[in-house]
């Protein structure tokens, strides 16, 4: 509608020409003004098409309509004032005014501004009139790695399904927690501020028993479960338990920034993955034939194949801390043993490396 509108505008406003004999001038002139406004009309429909994908920002955007619209008022003018001179010539001389580009050009142009929109508009370089300097593109999407350092606690669940603290770690000891974003790629959901985050990990667990306690197996004759014996009167350099699992985790990012990566960003999420071989139980302790003797046997230890929970992240550019919550127990519950029903919720400062 506003395209028919403007046409119509210009028709009646130069109808007046038509008291004229030169009808080859009017039509040249007509010609010309239909051409400016098809050239116009399709490089506006460019820079709207951009700031709908999200190419450009809206004061960009603004500012291109502007200059378009300049440069078109301007032609406008230059072919009215040539069309005109043409009208006034004396009789005798030539008065002819040529089309500066006939209609098929015209399409032709449109059509190869079309089919490479975004080309266009980075050839042409910044408006002139867009001061504040925002012509820049949003960045849609971006890919990386990062590492990840933290502490972990390991709960269980009370009768009323509540996580509380579990006794069945010693106080003495602890868990540590090394993640490895292998490659993660992070892709902006439309023109919003809100990304979706992906890729693959490699989570390390190491569980310190402390320096009076070590892990078994069968401590208890026929009856097969996972035992921690508390021990006093033996003192452990290491005791601990290690495990892998690779994970796909799925965030869901929010952050204004342009590129995703500038300012503060929160984030949640759900991860999911698969142990990664077989966990290793270490134990270092001092024999008195033997010396300083270290331990290393490689079981399942009923470890649990598969883990999933839930994770929450605040960070500031590449920085960033990750609270995560396992809706999985640590040991397999599938299995007819004794075991505790122990879940590992963690706590992990980390950076991107991209």
């Amino acid at each position: 509608m506003k395209r028919l509108v403007t046409l119509v505008s210009f028709f009646l406003a130069f109808t007046s020409f038509a008291q004229s004999n030169d009808d080859e001038t009017k039509v040249s002139l007509f010609t010309n003004i239909e051409n400016a406004y098809v050239m116009y009309q399709a490089r506006l429909d460019i820079v709207n098409e951009a700031l709908e994908a999200g190419a450009i920002t809206k004061d960009s955007a603004q500012a291109w309509e502007f200059d378009l619209k300049e440069n078109f008022q301007s032609d406008l003018m230059r072919y009215t004032v040539k069309a005109g001179d043409q009208l006034w010539v004396e009789d005798g001389e030539e008065a002819s005014v040529e089309p500066e580009e006939d209609i098929a050009s015209a399409y032709a142009a449109v059509h190869e501004a079309n089919k490479a929109q975004s080309e266009w508009i980075e050839e042409v370089g910044e408006p002139k009139n867009d001061t504040k300097g925002k012509w820049k593109k949003r960045k849609r999407n971006f890919t990386g790695s990062g590492l990840n350092i933290g502490v972990a606690a390991l709960t269980t669940l009370d009768l009323n399904q509540d996580f509380v603290p579990s006794d069945w770690l010693p106080e003495t000891g602890g868990v540590g927690v090394i993640s490895w974003d292998l490659f993660f790629h992070q892709r902006r959901l439309g023109r919003s501020p809100l990304w979706l985050r992906s890729g693959l990990t490699l989570d390390f667990y190491n569980v310190d028993f402390g320096t009076h306690a070590y892990l078994t197996t069968d401590l208890i004759p026929n009856l097969n479960g996972i035992y921690l014996v508390e021990n006093p009167s033996i003192t452990f350099r290491n005791s601990s338990l290690s495990t892998s699992y690779l994970t796909v985790p799925l965030w869901f990012y929010l952050n204004g920034s342009r590129t995703g990566q500038k300012g503060l960003s929160a984030a949640a999420g759900v991860y999911g993955g698969i142990r990664l071989g077989s966990p290793t139980r270490t134990l270092q302790y001092m024999d008195s034939n033997n010396g300083w003797t270290r331990e290393r046997v490689r079981s399942r230890y009923y470890t649990n194949p598969l883990t999933a929970g839930v994770q929450f992240r605040v960070g500031f550019k590449k920085f960033h801390l990750t609270a995560r919550q396992s809706v999985t127990p640590l040991f397999n519950p599938g299995l007819d043993i004794v075991a505790p029903d122990v879940y590992v919720s963690s706590l992990i400062l980390g950076w991107d490396l991209n």
